[in-house]
């Protein structure tokens, strides 16, 4: 991943040079500021800027650090206007793939890159398939340069049509970067450009975060036919509670399976759930999910945190205009847009690149929605 990444470093001080935001004579920023800028280690920074070295951009001055020498690469042409298309699922505007498009749009935009935003698709469409194909065949006729796709989910065909789309831009040699989650499930090897939250960290962490708080019986809440980044969330969210708390926490003939199914208006089996569980935590898996769980809870007559702490993922509950803040895990929105951005311009201009894998960490986020058991949260009006 750190050699994926210090290409992408590396092309986009190259485009900084060439474009004259880097003149001749001045001196990079410092290997820890670049290092924190783009969220990686000093070593990747330096094979970036090893990397610049060799085409004779820049010199280093022993203690001084490193300086630009003002020669721009002899082989770089004027930047022509290129489109670049979206495929998102259609879940709601101030949500996450609206946050997502908004800030690919912003660096797209400044790369001279103009971003296609008619690819926005309901998840739950009866011809989802038929809107899928009619959204490739417009972009191929458009002659879009490149595709940023977030995996659907949340129907039972995602998977085929997920996969489905990719093969379509890649027989029309369009090259693809998906964003958020894969189109295969773990441990599936990657064969396409991903660029996305590191799941399975956010979902252990958001576990140990939990477990500090004295919680004991935790379960993860998802919809059915969730996206492959769900499960992996999951998966992380697992594997700390395995490692606190071991396979079984009861007898085994009255274990409640830790992952949970329910649509977000199946108020009567989150009833059912509560019930047989008697969780004291629940993660969802994402804040929209939290969010329509804890309106539920409310009209249960339980109460959050004071009965159950709830958690989420994405750090999006004030975006949904909800009046409580949720626990959650926030996406490096702005991050994975521009890495994304860059990486399509490289796949533009040198089409045979290898596909990579990019991952963030996200930030945990505490809200009002969780509470130390022992401690008697803050009341609200």
């Amino acid at each position: 991943m750190a050699n994926i990444k210090s290409k992408i470093i590396f092309q986009e001080l190259l485009e900084r040079i060439t474009e004259g935001d880097l003149v001749g004579k001045m001196n990079l920023p410092s290997e820890n500021a670049l290092a924190n800028f783009y969220n990686c280690s000093r070593p990747t920074i330096r094979k970036a800027i090893a990397a610049l070295h060799e085409r004779g951009l820049v010199f280093s001055v022993k203690g001084s650090g490193a300086y630009i020498t003002g020669r721009l690469p002899k082989d770089e042409n004027p930047r022509q206007e290129t489109f670049v298309g979206i495929i998102f699922p259609n879940v709601g505007p101030d949500y996450f793939y609206d946050l997502l498009s908004r800030n690919l749009a912003k660096y797209a935009s400044e790369a001279s890159y103009s971003l296609v935003l008619g690819g926005y698709i309901s998840p739950n469409s009866e011809k989802l398939k038929l809107d899928m194909l009619l959204t490739c065949e417009r972009y191929i006729a458009q002659k879009i340069q490149g595709v940023f796709f977030a995996p659907f989910g949340f129907h039972p065909m995602a998977d085929t049509i997920n996969r489905e789309i990719v093969s379509i831009f890649s027989a029309a040699n369009i090259p693809i970067i998906l964003l958020d989650a894969n189109i295969l499930a773990h441990p599936a090897p990657n064969e396409y450009n991903l660029v996305s939250l590191d799941h399975f960290h956010s979902g252990y962490c958001m576990a140990e975060y939990m477990i500090s708080l004295g919680l004991k019986r935790l379960f993860f809440l998802a919809q059915p036919n969730s996206h492959h980044s769900i499960k992996l969330r999951f998966m992380g969210f697992r594997a700390a509670i395995l490692n606190h708390y071991g396979p079984y926490r009861e007898e085994p003939d009255t274990v409640v399976e830790l992952w949970q199914e329910l649509t977000r208006d199946d108020r009567e089996g989150l009833q059912r759930f509560i019930e047989k569980a008697r969780p004291d935590g629940i993660v969802c898996s994402n804040d929209m999910t939290a969010v329509s769980v804890m309106r539920s809870l409310e009209t249960l007559g339980i109460n959050v945190p004071e009965d159950i702490s709830l958690a989420g993922f994405d750090g999006l509950s004030r975006e949904l205009s909800y009046s409580r803040s949720i626990t959650s895990i926030e996406q490096p929105v702005d991050a994975m847009s521009r890495t994304a951005v860059t990486i399509m311009m490289n796949l533009i201009r040198h089409p045979q690149m290898p596909a990579g894998q990019v991952t963030f960490q996200g930030k945990l986020v505490v809200g009002d929605s969780t509470r130390k058991i022992g401690i008697t949260p803050p009341q609200y009006e």
